[in-house]
């Protein structure tokens, strides 16, 4: 198949960037054979392999070619391990949509000191799965089912071995137990590490562009993370195995559980040590160095500082509590007929879910100050932000509720396998669990039922909506078909006929809207969701012990969906890991979370545009300046995300070689709503100006070598600066701007054919005759004159 090779350098190369769920080059280039001819195999740039010079469709002077990132997100069967992380994940795109960029006055500072509440709370999360793996493994199994005379392993499968004579001491079973919570932090950090490598040290182009820049994504520094993910890498590690070696001391500071012995003083020195290494990782993370980006120019710091000994130095930590609570004088305790939990377990979880509301709170008041500033301020151009400007709120909000929600489901799944689980003090014979649990229990009763409630609100919305779609957009959409008469006097079979279809074709485009009319809901089940946690909190600081005494029911339906969340959990971790093409689908959340680079946490999945970007500016600068040719960047979806940042990144000289096409774009209807700091009205329109050359005037639209394609039937995508009226292929050209909206789909069938032709929504938009079109203006627009 070694065949014909089309030159790589000198005309128009097509270069096309797929959006979300892999798509494969194959089916980018429409075509059975592709090769490689840059990147590698996660993330490459292929073109089509022809057997015969006569048959190829690509000429010296045009060419096609795929960029294919998706796996980078969904490549490898270990990233089902991913959705393990998407408390980590929902934490770090919080960060990304804070609504005012940091150096606009007079915001900087509270944006400051929003940020480092946020990386305190994404600290916390870190703290919370750490605690939820101490809990189950070091208290349930290790000291309430092992340590305890309950006869627990004996009668449970797979724990026999706890009770062997030289691990039958509760010190041993503790230390053997610690190996999990060791474990999971290792793995984080394996991973993590191995992300960081394959990722955050892509090296950004360099560039002598000034450091100051009008919109935050054409500062280069955007994507070079390797300094900052690293650091924030090293203080996360330590605190996990920190957090290990805490509760593996602590029988040394109760004194109903404290063992005798030498050790002692050896165990009290070192939960001092345990102690002020915790609080180091806390005063590190508010540090605003934490999260400084260095320029590409910039010469890499050496590595062999602070941030290289902290894990390691967590980890020594572990094995040395490990050690002292291995020794027979050190783990001797009295055996009691009462199962009593981990000493301080409790009380830190509680106090940890405290701490966190408190960052929540303190978050939305900075969020609300910074509104007020930035009203004063705005200008008649500004992007209104989604949610009253809280989304951040509201995404840690989420995030926090679903590693709440991980903890408790874990717990109350692994207790019910052991035994009965129930709050200290109600059933002596019961596992003890944190009342916080119980709490997450009951409350997700509410939250469940708030969300199917909106969910019903929403489809009937979405049916309503239909019937206002059929008369504003379906009729002045088809000016040559007779709907409105058909609608009107369906009597006759053709109007009959004509009637059903405008009315098909306003349900497909009603349900296209579903997405926004989802984040409206999505916003007002933020709303409830922060109502039901402020009705808990309030509830536990009055009575701690009423979920269970008077609420079992709701803790028991709880309980319920809580295990079915884990197990659900479970069932999809493992067919993602079984099966790529249910890993691309799963994917999908990962490729719109992952476009953001881990800024507040880093062991959240990679972030896959730190490697794309430079990729492309890469390949555009060869294919462009080094081979004196043009380039048609033809993004579609998410691609288009990946695109408009390209474009901002690229230099005078790169960008004079480029044009653009997107389609099927969510710019304007996902990210600069809740993004606007970063993808606002202000960037869509420096995207444009800068492609168009700086001095052309930003108000000339259809002047710039960008045009972009969207329809009323796709779900995901839409226009990006002004909504078009329709337009057939054939006169695409005659609305002003950069906005082109296509027909989808033909109302008639098609001669010969019984069935009407398919709603193409999101896909096929290289098909449609408007594509051309529209790619071949882009091209007219970046010639030399």
């Amino acid at each position: 198949m070694g065949g014909y090779v089309n030159p790589d350098c000198g005309g128009w190369t097509e270069l096309r960037v797929h959006g979300v769920s892999g798509t494969p080059p194959e089916e980018i280039l429409q075509h059975p054979h592709v090769r490689r001819v840059a990147g590698d195999a996660e993330a490459g740039f292929y073109r089509r392999r022809w057997e015969s010079p006569l048959t190829s469709a690509d000429t010296a002077d045009d060419r096609q070619e795929a960029y294919s990132w998706g796996g980078l997100t969904a490549g490898k069967g270990q990233r089902a391990l991913w959705l393990l992380l998407t408390p980590f994940l929902l934490a770090n795109i919080a960060y990304w949509a804070l609504p005012y960029a940091a150096d606009t006055e007079p915001t900087s500072r509270t944006r400051r000191a929003t940020e480092a509440l946020q990386r305190l709370f994404a600290l916390s999360l870190t703290h919370t799965l750490v605690l939820a793996t101490v809990g189950v493994s070091m208290d349930l199994i290790g000291w309430q089912c092992a340590a305890q005379s309950t006869g627990c392993p004996d009668r449970t499968r797979g724990l026999g071995p706890l009770t062997w004579s030289w691990l039958d001491q509760p010190g041993r079973q503790l230390a053997v137990t610690a190996l999990v919570p060791l474990a999971v932090v290792g793995l984080l950090w394996w991973l993590a590490n191995k992300t960081w490598r394959e990722l955050e040290t892509t090296s950004a182009p360099a560039t002598s562009e000034p450091q100051q820049h009008p919109t935050p994504l054409e500062d280069h520094r955007m994507w070079n993370g390797e300094s900052p993910v690293r650091r924030l890498r090293a203080v996360h590690i330590s605190a996990g195995f920190a957090l290990v070696a805490l509760f593996l001391l602590a029988p040394f500071t109760d004194p109903g559980t404290r063992p005798a012995g030498p050790w002692q003083v050896t165990a009290l020195i070192l939960l001092a040590l345990t102690l002020l290494l915790l609080a180091l990782t806390v005063v590190l993370t508010c540090l605003p160095a934490m999260s400084r980006r260095d320029h590409p120019d910039q010469e890499v710091r050496d590595h062999a500082d602070l941030y290289t000994v902290l894990p390691w130095l967590g980890a020594a930590l572990a094995v040395a509590a490990a050690a002292v609570i291995w020794q027979p004088a050190a783990g001797t305790t009295t055996p009691t007929a009462e199962i009593t939990p981990l000493p301080g377990l409790a009380t830190t979880v509680g106090a940890l879910t405290g701490v966190q509301l408190a960052l929540l709170a303190a978050v939305v008041t900075l969020l609300l100050l910074l509104r007020t500033r930035h009203r004063r301020t705005a200008g008649p151009d500004a992007t209104t932000p989604a949610w009253f400007g809280l989304t951040t709120a509201a995404m840690m909000t989420a995030a926090a509720t679903v590693a709440v929600g991980f903890a408790a489901g874990g717990a109350l799944t692994v207790a019910h396998t052991l035994g009965t689980p129930a709050p200290a003090g109600v059933d002596p014979d019961a596992l003890v669990l944190p009342l916080v649990y119980f709490w997450a229990a009951a409350l997700t009763v509410p939250v469940t039922a708030g969300a199917l409630l909106l969910a019903a609100v929403g489809v009937w919305l979405v049916r309503h909506r239909a019937r206002a779609m059929l008369r504003e957009h379906v009729i002045p959409a088809y000016p040559g078909t007779p709907v409105a008469e058909a609608l009107a006097d369906p009597g006759t079979p053709r109007h009959a006929a004509i009637a059903r279809r405008a009315r098909r074709i306003a349900t497909d485009w009603s349900w296209a809207t579903a997405g926004d009319l989802g984040g409206r809901l999505t916003g007002a089940f933020a709303l409830w969701l922060a109502a039901v946690i402020t009705a808990g909190l309030v509830g536990y600081l009055l009575d701690p012990d009423g979920v269970y005494v008077h609420t079992r029911w709701a803790v028991n339906i709880g309980d319920a969906l809580v295990v079915g969340l884990v197990a659900g959990l479970l069932y999809v971790g493992r067919q993602a890991y079984r099966s790529p093409r249910f890993r691309r689908t799963v994917g999908v959340l990962w490729d719109l979370g992952t476009f953001w680079p881990r800024a507040t946490h880093p062991l959240a999945p990679p972030c896959y545009a730190e490697r794309a970007v430079p990729d492309l500016v890469r390949r555009i600068d060869h294919l462009g300046r080094t081979c004196q040719g043009q380039v048609l960047l033809s993004c579609h979806s998410q691609g288009s995300v990946i695109g408009a940042a390209v474009v901002l990144q690229l230099n005078a000289e790169q960008r004079s070689h480029v044009g653009l096409l997107t389609y099927g774009s969510p710019l304007r209807r996902l990210y600069a709503r809740f993004f606007p700091a970063y993808l606002g009205t202000a960037t869509l329109r420096r995207v444009g100006a800068l492609l168009a050359g700086e001095s052309a005037a930003t108000d000339e639209h259809s002047r710039w070598p960008w045009r972009n394609l969207y329809r009323l039937s796709d779900p995901i995508g839409g226009w990006v600066l002004h909504a078009a009226p329709p337009a057939d292929g054939a006169s695409t050209e005659t609305t002003p701007g950069i906005d082109r909206r296509l027909v989808d789909p033909v109302f008639a069938k098609p001669p010969g054919d019984n069935s009407y032709p398919p709603t193409r929504g999101h896909s096929g938009y290289p098909e449609d005759p408007a594509y051309r079109i529209a790619a071949e203006t882009v091209r007219a627009r970046r010639r030399r004159p």
